[in-house]
């Protein structure tokens, strides 16, 4: 069984939202060839059937092949094109990534962002589009030399950088090409000059979260969690989200990332949380952007200082979205902004299906990334022009559009952790950014 490929009309569709069948993956089939091994370098056409032109290519000895990729090659000016692939329209998109990063836990993730790309692409079924995955090992300098090397390769569209640093180091050279960069950075610094990143920003959590808070009547809001980059943005989103809400913060603590047991700040929230919670119950919400293991061990140390859980409306951020911290019954009751839970189990069964392994945690973001881009290809809208389109477009993490600034505006469902059913989906993200009809 294959996927269906998208009628003329809907591939040429003004909206460009993703096809269900991008992620939803019905297909049964896998790759009929593995793609190049990233060390290589070597450029990969989308997954899927090989035409006869390439079976014949297969065929031929290494020395044939070469010379039949440097006649590809010969013109740059018409960029780079796979022997297979000769008289097509083909578009490219390079991926820049840190493959050789010096940290294995980056080095796996760059593998799976890639993975999604592929994954995305292959269940399109694009015959016409081909990656370049090009290894930026996390460095400036070497990022950009790669985004230059892409760049003179004619490239439609790049997908990456990771890191922020390396973004800004890329999107210039890029925008003065007119290629937009769809970087996978969450860094608010890394956005804008061309560069547009898909990421899922804390801020857009904080926003998605507070918003339910607000109209289930939260008015004060408290924040306690770690001094780092992440917790400072999560803090400074919820001060702003209280006061667009009508609300305020009442009490906010940091704590070091390494304490394994913030009591004192614990202790100092707990007390303000308490006062405002039975002067005003029901309006006070308290956030606490941490995950696993920490989380559990934070968020009992406001009910051992006196705050009655039943009284306040414990909020959290997408690290909430964890089976293993959903058994923390001082979490019974707590609402936090993630995916639909759904497109998240059928993108992980596609992704097993065809690796054989489970995803890792940023690559259902790679899929939205080699979606969109495959769905802007065959609308002939490989352009920046077609990334910031208002419509916006669907993936694995929901509906999403960006913005001029470079920021991603995102469509997120809001969960709520019960004692016997885990994570339950108390609101589902949006259908469209237009204004509801009333």
């Amino acid at each position: 069984m294959t996927c269906a490929k998208p009628s003329r009309a809907s591939r040429f569709s003004p909206t460009l939202l993703l096809a269900a069948c991008l992620f939803f993956a019905a297909c049964e089939t896998t790759p009929t060839r593995p793609p190049a091994p990233i060390s290589t370098g070597e450029p990969r056409a989308t997954p899927g059937t090989v035409p006869v032109e390439q079976a014949e290519t297969d065929a031929l000895d290494e020395e044939a092949l070469a010379e039949l990729e440097d006649e590809a090659l010969e013109d740059l000016t018409t960029g780079y094109i796979p022997p297979h692939m000769t008289g097509r329209d083909v578009k490219r998109a390079a991926v820049l990534l840190p493959f050789s990063h010096p940290r294995s836990e980056v080095r796996v993730e760059a593998e799976g962002l890639l993975a999604g790309i592929e994954l995305a692409m292959f269940n399109r079924g694009e015959e016409s589009f081909v990656i370049l995955p090009k290894d930026t090992a996390g460095m400036r300098s070497t990022a950009e030399a790669r985004a230059l090397e892409a760049l003179e390769e004619e490239v439609d569209i790049i997908i990456g950088p990771l890191f922020a640093a390396n973004v800004e180091a890329v999107r210039g050279h890029a925008l003065e090409a007119e290629v937009p960069v769809v970087a996978f950075s969450n860094a608010a610094t890394a956005a804008g000059g061309g560069a547009y990143l898909i990421s899922l920003a804390p801020e857009e959590d904080v926003a998605r979260i507070v918003d339910v808070a607000a109209r289930r009547g939260a008015l004060s809001y408290a924040f306690l969690g770690p001094r780092t980059g992440y917790g400072r943005r999560v803090e400074a989103a919820l001060r702003r989200e209280a006061a667009l809400n009508g609300g305020s913060v009442i009490a906010s603590a940091f704590y070091d990332a390494s304490n394994e047991a913030p009591v004192d700040e614990a202790q100092q929230v707990a007390r303000q949380i308490e006062a405002e919670s039975e002067a005003a119950p029901g309006t006070v919400a308290v956030l606490i952007p941490e995950r696993g293991v920490k989380l559990r061990a934070v968020a009992p140390l406001l009910p051992y200082y006196g705050v009655d859980i039943r009284r306040i409306q414990l909020l959290g951020t997408g690290q909430w979205n964890d089976p293993s911290v959903w058994r923390e019954p001082t979490l019974s009751g707590a609402i936090f902004p993630a995916p639909d839970p759904e497109n998240e189990e059928r993108f992980r069964e596609s992704y097993e299906r065809i690796y054989n392994r489970e995803p890792t945690r940023l690559a259902s973001i790679g899929y939205d990334a080699g979606a969109l881009a495959s769905a802007l290809a065959s609308a002939d809208a490989l352009t920046t022009a077609g990334v910031v389109t208002q419509d916006g477009f669907r993936g694995v993490n929901g509906l999403f559009r960006f913005r001029l600034d470079g920021t991603a505006e995102r469509s997120l469902a809001v969960l709520q952790i019960k004692p016997d059913e885990g994570a339950v989906p108390i609101e589902f993200g949006f259908e469209s950014f237009d204004p509801p009809a009333f």
